[in-house]
């Protein structure tokens, strides 16, 4: 009993010590911004459908602002690096106004791709997002820190989807999903104001001359690295890349298998992500100090093995409560990988090079969830509906034996 109130204390103090400062603003704006965003992600794969998409031509959307993305994430990379971080994060929040805005009046398929490749070009700001929060949290305690933010960030998202879900159920798919979008536009906002008034910068800026692009031979050095790449980080892009792709074959098609097979209303659904964003929460930080505990690589290794069939799993649900108990399962197994990969990328780059190899890893993930995605779309649209799911099982495992056979963990955290 001793030993269990230790811990608890130990997480809660922890916990209470991270939120001050860029944390408390960051985890604030992300929580008002995403509340309105999660209710149009979570219905937006049966608005498309709507509007007149087809699964092939949604996982194509979705590939195509994955590859946008990328250049995104390396022009951010950059910019996180050389001009700083807190520029171009207000900037970006108050241009990420305009894509909800316009998803409101849009009632074609074709024009809203192009409103979707517009919106992607919001990911400018992610590295100097993901660096100013790496730049705040002691290395000792990154998992929890990371964990920590995100379950604070997400909190009000819990209840989004069955807002979402609501709105529908008593409005329309048409209308429904409008008014989700001007939900959105008005946390957006609010999000941008609190960045700008109260962010501050983490990083003294470096003079634009500092950068040679005539180095720009080959990757590393368009990157700017100057030096060889730590083996650490070689060897985490590859697993991740497997997890991307295997998210990125289903992440979009939950909810239609969920509707066409299963038969779930969008009520019913609601509650199944709401339930699963709610119990996010509650494991995120338990999970992220088991790995500042325990190794990041063990739990990563777990995380992946054991979320690797129950998307098998979903594929036999027939009945709304089959389906919440596998949904849950998901998040049980699934949910400690992120933190613990991010934790572990963070030890292995100096803090120089942070904004740069998060943008690397960030491209790296969108082009592994493009393909995915596109691959899920054309198997779901071509060959049959549980297919994508078996993709994700097989990706999955593979990612698993990567990381238990070849990943190593730094003897020595980079601060």
């Amino acid at each position: 009993m001793k030993e269990t109130v230790s811990v608890e204390n130990e997480q809660s103090s922890s916990v209470s010590g991270f939120f001050h400062g860029n944390l408390a603003v960051i985890a604030v704006s992300n929580a008002v911004k995403g509340f309105g965003g999660q209710i149009i992600s979570t219905y937006l794969p049966i608005y498309f459908l709507f509007i007149g998409g087809n699964p092939l031509t949604l996982g194509l959307m979705t590939s195509i602002t994955s590859v946008i993305q990328c250049i995104m994430l390396f022009l951010g990379g950059f910019i996180a690096d050389y001009y700083g971080r807190r520029k171009i994060i207000v900037f970006i929040a108050f241009y990420s106004i305009i894509s909800p805005l316009l998803y409101a009046f849009t009632q074609d398929w074709r024009i809203f791709v192009a409103l979707s490749m517009a919106g992607v070009l919001g990911t400018l700001s992610d590295p100097a997002s993901q660096a100013i929060v790496t730049d705040s949290v002691p290395p000792e305690k990154r998992t929890t820190g990371i964990a920590s933010l995100q379950v604070v960030s997400s909190l009000p998202l819990t209840i989004a989807p069955m807002i979402g879900g609501w709105l529908i159920q008593n409005q329309g798919l048409l209308d429904g999903f409008r008014l989700a979008c001007m939900y959105a536009v008005a946390t957006t906002f609010t999000s941008a104001l609190m960045v700008f008034l109260f962010l501050k910068e983490t990083l003294q800026c470096r003079p634009v001359a500092e950068f040679d692009i005539s180095k720009s031979g080959n990757l590393r050095n368009l990157f700017g690295l100057s030096c060889s790449l730590p083996n650490g980080l070689r060897t985490l892009m590859i697993p991740y890349a497997l997890v991307a792709f295997a998210n990125g074959a289903v992440g979009q098609y939950y909810i239609l298998y969920a509707y066409d097979v299963i038969g779930i209303t969008s009520v019913e659904w609601g509650i199944i992500v709401s339930l699963q964003l709610l119990l996010a929460n509650i494991l995120k930080i338990p999970g992220g100090w088991l790995s500042d505990k325990f190794g990041k690589k063990r739990i990563m290794a777990i995380s992946v093995l054991t979320c690797a069939p129950c998307t098998i799993l979903f594929t036999l649900s027939r009945s709304f409560f089959q389906a919440l108990t596998v949904a849950l399962l998901l998040i049980v197994t699934g949910i400690y990988y992120l933190p613990a990969h991010m934790a572990l990328q963070s030890d292995i780059t100096p803090r120089r090079l942070r904004g740069r190899i998060t943008a690397l890893f960030g491209i790296i993930s969108a082009l592994s969830a493009a393909s995915g995605s596109l691959t899920g779309g054309f198997l779901l649209q071509s060959v049959n509906s549980v297919t994508p799911f078996y993709l994700f099982t097989i990706a999955e495992l593979t990612a698993a034996f990567l990381i238990i056979s070849v990943l190593r963990e730094p003897t020595k955290r980079e601060a």
